[in-house]
C-alpha cells in the first residue's frame, strides 16, 4: 500500500516529525546545560588548584573554540560577517572573559558550591536591567523574587556565616554574574545561522582576552602544573563545559522562551553543591542551605512571574 501511494506521487510520511525532533533537541539541550554546567564549578575548582586561572580558562576556550571553528570549516559554513564578529566580540567578552574567566579566578578563594549560587542570580539581574534600560515594570511576584533572592545572597555572604568569604572575591563574583547576565540578554541581538561557529568565535575571542589577563597578572603555565586531577578537569571543561554545554546554552537562548532557558539558574547550583560536597568534601552548613534556599526561591518567583506574563512563549 505504501509503495503504491508513493508511486502515485503522495508525499511520504516523515519518519521523525519536526515537532518530535525539536522536543528531543530541547530535552538534550536542557539536560546538557543542567548536568554539565552544574558540574562546571567543581571542575574549575579542581583545575585552579594547580593551574593559573586566567591561563587555564584561556587554554580551555582556545582548544574548544579551535575545534568548533575547524568543524564549521569542515561543514563549509559561510565565513562570518563583520556584524557577526562584532556580536561575538561583545558577547564573548561579557560571557566568557568577564563572566566565566572572573568566575574561575574567584574560585581560588570561594567554595565551588557557593560560587555557583552567584550565577543563580542571573534572572534577578535580568529583571533589574530590564527596569533600568528597557523601562519594564515589575509585578509584585518579580519584586518579591528580587527581595528574597538578593536577601538570600546577602545572608550567604554575611559575616555571621561559617564560610568567611573574602570581600574582594565576593565583589568580583557578583560582577561576573552581572556580566554574564548582560551578555545573555545581548546574545539575542546577534542571531547567527550557524550557532556552533558563533560559539567557536566567542571562545577564540575570549581565549585571547583571558591570555592577556593572565599575562598582565604574571601567570605562567608550566608542565608541572598539569597534575592528573587538573588535566582531567580541564578536559572535562573543554568537552562538556564548552563544546557541549555552552553550545547547548546558545541553542536554548535562540530557540526557547526566556523562562525555560533560565531554569538552569536554579538547577545548576543544586548540582554544583551536591558534587562539591560529595567529591570536593566542601562543608554544607545550615547557613549555606538557608542562603541557597532563599536565592533559589527568589529565582523561582521570578520565573513564575515570567511564565504568567507570557514570557515563555
Amino acid at each position: 500500500m505504501s509503495g503504491s501511494a508513493e508511486a502515485a506521487g503522495a508525499p511520504a510520511r516523515p519518519e521523525h516529525p519536526p515537532g518530535l525532533k525539536r522536543r528531543a533537541a530541547l530535552i538534550v539541550a536542557l539536560a546538557s546545560v543542567y548536568v554539565f554546567w552544574g558540574s562546571t564549578a567543581p571542575a574549575i575548582k579542581v583545575a585552579v588548584q594547580t593551574l593559573p586561572p586566567w591561563d587555564m580558562a584561556a587554554l580551555r576556550f582556545l582548544i574548544a573554540g579551535t575545534i568548533l571553528w575547524l568543524w564549521a570549516r569542515v561543514r563549509r559554513d559561510p565565513l562570518p560577517t563583520v556584524r557577526e564578529w562584532r556580536g561575538a566580540t561583545i558577547t564573548g567578552t561579557l560571557l566568557l572573559t568577564l563572566g566565566n574567566g572572573t568566575f574561575a579566578w574567584c574560585l581560588q578563594y570561594i567554595p565551588a558550591g557557593i560560587g555557583a549560587l552567584f550565577f543563580a542570580l542571573t534572572p534577578l539581574w535580568n529583571a533589574l536591567i530590564g527596569v533600568a534600560f528597557y523601562r519594564e515594570r515589575l509585578s509584585p511576584f518579580a519584586i518579591a523574587g528580587i527581595i528574597v533572592g538578593f536577601g538570600g545572597m546577602a545572608y550567604l555572604v554575611s559575616p555571621s556565616g561559617a564560610e568567611h568569604l573574602p570581600v574582594f572575591a565576593v565583589a568580583l563574583m557578583i560582577g561576573s554574574s552581572i556580566a554574564w547576565s548582560v551578555g545573555q540578554m545581548i546574545q539575542r541581538r546577534y542571531p547567527a545561522t550557524h550557532f556552533l561557529q558563533m560559539s567557536g568565535m566567542q571562545m577564540l575571542i575570549g581565549a585571547v582576552e583571558l591570555a592577556l589577563f593572565g599575562a598582565l597578572g604574571g601567570e605562567q603555565l608550566a608542565a608541572g602544573q598539569f597534575t592528573p586531577a587538573a588535566t582531567g578537569a580541564l578536559v572535562f571543561l573543554v568537552v562538556f563545559g564548552s563544546l557541549v554545554g555552552f553550545s547547548a546554552f546558545l541553542w536554548l537562548a535562540r530557540n526557547v522562551g526566556t523562562v525555560l532557558a533560565s531554569t538552569y539558574s536554579y538547577v545548576n547550583p543544586v548540582v554544583a553543591i551536591v558534587l562539591s560536597v560529595a567529591f570536593l568534601h566542601e562543608a554544607l552548613t545550615w547557613h549555606t542551605v538557608l542562603g541557597a534556599a532563599l536565592i533559589l526561591t527568589g529565582v523561582a518567583l521570578m520565573l513564575v512571574n515570567s511564565s504568567r506574563t507570557g514570557e515563555a512563549a
